[in-house]
């Protein structure tokens, strides 16, 4: 950790300037060191700032360790801190010595610190009233936080009230550097033990945890915090949240969703969960009648059919898989078919002696394992699929013709 580094001594700073130390070449990138360290590397869960070094893009920021090279043993200051080097990687060389004035893209920063300081005001809740810890995080796209114990959804509702209350209190958010007598009579939390240079930041009393990354000065720029789901892991749960812009974004496209519903059904958006219901139930109605139609057409069908004991191949139009293996389950029990292969059309608009024809198929009988030639239709037949030895089921990609006299060949 370099206690001296402008994102801790002036969290703020957007701009400063900076010379050059090194710059090395590695395949299509250049990884620079400069003199001043203003631009944040990840770690933590958090990702690396971007922004410019004069006209060269940069892409990342990464924390190397120094080890000696005698024993590849980490190098430490007196403090106990492990001693690092702090590398840029841009897109193109800048010469050693040269002083650049460096951007921070503050959009991607304020974005990183607003997320990680409501994480903290999220975890540190859960662990002043369930005793848990934040044992993994992560910012990508959503936001993510593991817990080391079980949590229900009500639950973090509760603790998604009381973490905004805390953004709405407005209070500053505080950074610590306590010796190592104050640090040994300071509770907070840690995932680890530490030695060296600790940072403590105190997010408005509602958590007080060490922690290396950036934050904003006071809870009220976090903004909404919105906790989105919660799942079983590892014999704990994560948990998924939006903080800030993102949480305004993601309720911006949600809203807009419910207005679309909303037209498509005809009511309002408080009516729309009864709206859903009567179309849920309406189609449910739908695919009983269907249901009891197709069964009738597998009686009839399988009347005329019942005498034929060859290999049954038959094509269906408009068919699921759930009817294919219900016409195909008919046919295997009244008819004399050995073996009954029937198939639809995944695409109507492709002719059905293009060899590019794609099919779903459910083979199935009483009298062969079907399962033991799987792999040889499969073959023949551009096709994937299995299943048990009375009935497989997959895909295949041929024309019709090359569907029948594949049936043959392989079943008879």
């Amino acid at each position: 950790m370099e206690k001296e580094s402008l994102y801790y001594q002036i969290p703020y700073v957007k701009e400063f300037d900076s010379k050059v130390l090194s710059c090395v070449k590695k395949e299509d990138k250049y990884l620079v060191e400069l003199d001043a360290h203003g631009f944040y590397p990840e770690g933590g869960g958090q990702p690396a700032d971007k922004g410019t070094i004069g006209d060269a893009i940069l892409s990342d920021v990464q924390e190397v360790t120094l080890k000696d090279p005698s024993t590849g043993e980490k190098l430490k200051d007196d403090r106990g801190n492990i001693k690092v080097k702090i590398i840029h990687t841009v897109d193109r060389p800048l010469p050693e010595g040269e002083t650049f004035h460096c951007i921070i893209d503050w959009e991607n920063r304020m974005r990183n610190s607003r997320n990680h300081s409501g994480e903290h005001i999220v975890s540190g809740l859960v662990h002043k009233h369930f005793g848990y810890n934040n044992v993994g995080f992560h910012m990508s796209d959503v936001m993510t936080i593991d817990f080391d114990g079980p949590l229900t959804f009500e639950q973090l509702m509760e603790i998604e009230k009381e973490a905004n209350a805390v953004v709405l209190s407005n209070v500053p958010v505080t950074t610590l550097w306590p010796t190592p007598e104050e640090l040994e009579k300071t509770d907070f939390r840690s995932k680890k033990e530490l030695k060296g240079d600790v940072r403590l930041v105190d997010l408005g009393g509602a958590d007080l945890c060490a922690c290396c990354g950036t934050h904003v000065m006071t809870t009220g720029e976090i903004g909404a915090i919105k906790i989105l789901s919660v799942l079983g892991h590892k014999g704990g749960v994560r948990v998924e949240l939006f903080c800030g812009n993102d949480a305004l974004s993601d309720y911006r496209k949600k809203h807009e969703q419910l207005l679309q519903l909303s037209h498509m059904l005809s009511v309002s958006i408080d009516e729309l969960v009864e709206g859903v219901q009567l179309v849920l139930d309406q189609s449910r109605q739908k695919d009983w009648r269907i249901g009891a139609i197709n069964q009738r057409y597998y009686e009839m069908k399988a009347e005329t059919l019942k005498d034929f004991n060859g290999v049954l191949t038959d094509i269906e139009e408009g068919m699921n898989n759930v009817e294919l293996r219900k016409c195909c389950d008919h046919f295997m029990k009244h008819t004399a078919s050995k073996v009954v292969g029937v198939f639809g059309r995944k695409d109507d608009s492709i002719d059905v002696q293009d060899d590019n024809c794609q099919w779903n198929y459910v083979i199935g009988s009483a009298t062969v394992d079907v399962r033991s030639k799987a792999k040889d239709f499969n073959t023949l037949t551009n096709g994937r699929g299995g299943g048990q030895k009375e009935m497989i089921q997959g895909s295949a990609a041929c024309s019709e013709a090359t569907l029948r006299k594949t049936m043959e060949e392989v079943f008879s």
